[in-house]
């Protein structure tokens, strides 16, 4: 893949995926750059019918490459496998359920570009909770803002880059790989140890796309969501002991 820019890479694990992976598939063709970036779908022995609407894409553009797994590894694992497979500059993640704005992928390879002193870069999204929504019909629901992240502490109440950043591989070259003991931590934690070892982050003046809040998702489970709000606050208190969530406060 020739281009003067520096490669981008945008992994996709998948696993029961079915009812989004059209309307993804849609709006990775919408991408302005998308011909200059290499989409990396990786199928987690997803039950589903993926792989009937992914193969068409894949076979027509070579820039799409699809991978299926016999069984499937987790939701860090399998981010840590796409990335340790491919061979992008810039990486970034796409959840099938979430949808990203034409001008995502270029805006934030752009502003990674023009900063060479800044390792990530993230935007606001939009959050719905009805799936498969195209762009223009989400362009009056609420918009998540992120906070911008001026140093690591910024980091402890927030995890700013949200579900969509966009990081320079070198990050994983200094600090390693997604740690695949947590279930929903990783990135967070990720960023966190990155921010405290230097690595600066920039919020970029864009909406970068549309967060699928799954109504009967794991987080709309009081137990899990305990689960969850535990394990980010225990990981907060690697980086800082004295870290009180907004509860304890």
């Amino acid at each position: 893949m020739s281009s003067k820019y520096p490669n981008v890479t945008c992994y996709c694990p998948v696993f029961k995926g079915g009812q989004f992976i059209k309307g993804y598939m849609e709006d990775m063709l919408r991408q302005t750059i998308f011909k200059e970036v290499q989409f990396f779908i990786l199928d987690c022995a997803s039950p589903d019918n993926e792989a009937e609407i992914i193969l068409p894409y894949a076979k027509q553009h070579s820039n799409i490459t699809y991978k299926r797994l016999d069984k499937d590894p987790g939701l860090y694992p399998a981010w840590n496998f796409s990335i340790q497979n491919t061979d992008g500059d810039f990486l970034t993640n796409w959840n099938v359920d979430d949808r990203k704005t034409p001008w995502s992928l270029e805006a934030m390879r752009d502003s990674l570009v023009l900063n060479s002193d800044i390792d990530l870069v993230y935007g606001n999204t939009v959050v719905s909770s009805v799936p498969n929504e195209a762009w223009s019909q989400v362009l009056t629901k609420h918009t998540y803002i992120c906070n911008e992240t001026n140093n690591w502490k910024d980091l402890l109440q927030n995890n700013n880059p949200h579900c969509m950043p966009m990081w320079r591989r070198s990050i994983h070259d200094r600090f390693g790989y997604f740690d695949e003991d947590y279930l929903t931590a990783s990135d967070a934690d990720l960023w966190l140890k990155a921010a405290k070892g230097g690595s600066r982050m920039k919020k970029i003046d864009d909406t970068v796309g549309i967060y699928y809040h799954n109504p009967t998702g794991r987080s709309s489970n009081r137990e899990t969501l305990k689960q969850m709000v535990d394990e980010v606050n225990g990981m907060r208190r690697k980086y800082d002991p004295n870290y009180k969530s907004p509860r304890e406060i």
